[in-house]
């Protein structure tokens, strides 16, 4: 039997995820309750226990209404029985019924790769990764931890129309979880990155610009705070800033089930993840 959770499964759910996919107890719960909601959180139930959870969360893609689908995990003795391929069927169905024509997934390793390949995804977004030493520069100055919820959304909007976006629950989320975790946010006028201080180096998760120049003061500015002269950097396929350089890797897949893949590539990046 598959369904949608009802507010009374948010301790079995929340024990699910947080067994089997490591997410923070605080994290599940507002996950359930306001990114994704329950109604968007399709359950497997077998002799009347909760057996597989998958929520689906809406997000857009340059205006076009989607899902990304976030924590699949079925309990150990019903997995390889089809439970979970059974409830993201339900939920694609139920999901397209919303309206929605297209569902992304971030898979963390090669099982669950396969997985979301046998449910038609393939590989669509990626990202590349390169270090830069970062020169000396006094006057960089730039506004350090001032991104909200809805200022990082009016960013990704200016900087990178076509990213796949969060709903504002799950902005608020997200911003929520990277400070946590410590991130740290340096902005400017023509640009803005979310980036980790990790040893000897800056970390930049996410990084856009409108020029080489443009980056490079976002970074020589997180240098004048912290004092790190290297930077690693996570910058869209397809992004302007330090083109051609880095390694090339596979983040997010994706798969178009009621509407054609859009001409311009798109970005996806901070998921929840």
């Amino acid at each position: 039997m598959y369904r949608s959770a009802e507010t009374q499964d948010l301790p079995v759910v929340c024990e699910l995820w947080q067994q089997h996919l490591g997410i923070a107890a605080e994290h599940t719960t507002r996950i359930f309750n306001e990114v994704a909601q329950p109604q968007n959180v399709y359950l497997a139930e077998e002799d009347g226990q909760i057996v597989s959870v998958l929520a689906a969360i809406p997000v857009t893609m340059q205006k076009m209404p989607g899902v990304y689908f976030y924590g699949a995990a079925t309990k150990p003795e019903y997995r390889h029985k089809g439970k979970a391929a059974g409830l993201f069927e339900y939920a694609k169905q139920q999901q397209t019924f919303l309206g929605k024509g297209f569902g992304v997934v971030v898979p963390t390793n090669e099982h669950t790769q396969l997985f979301w390949q046998k449910q038609g995804f393939a590989p669509y977004f990626k990202l590349r990764k390169l270090k830069r030493a970062i020169r000396r520069n006094l006057w960089a100055q730039a506004q350090f931890d001032s991104i909200t919820a809805a200022r990082l959304a009016q960013l990704r909007e200016k900087f990178a129309p076509q990213a796949v976006c969060l709903n504002e629950k799950g902005w608020i989320a997200e911003i929520m979880r990277l400070y946590s975790q410590g991130a740290t946010t340096v902005e400017t006028q023509n640009g803005y990155g979310v980036f980790f201080e990790n040893g000897e180096q800056l970390e930049f998760a996410e990084l856009f610009a409108k020029s080489d120049s443009d980056a490079e003061f976002l970074m020589q500015s997180a240098r004048e705070r912290t004092g790190l002269e290297q930077a690693v950097l996570t910058l869209s396929e397809n992004s302007e800033i330090c083109l051609g350089e880095g390694q090339i890797q596979i983040y997010g897949w994706a798969n178009f089930w009621a509407v054609q893949p859009p001409a311009e590539m798109g970005y996806m990046r901070l998921m929840l993840e």
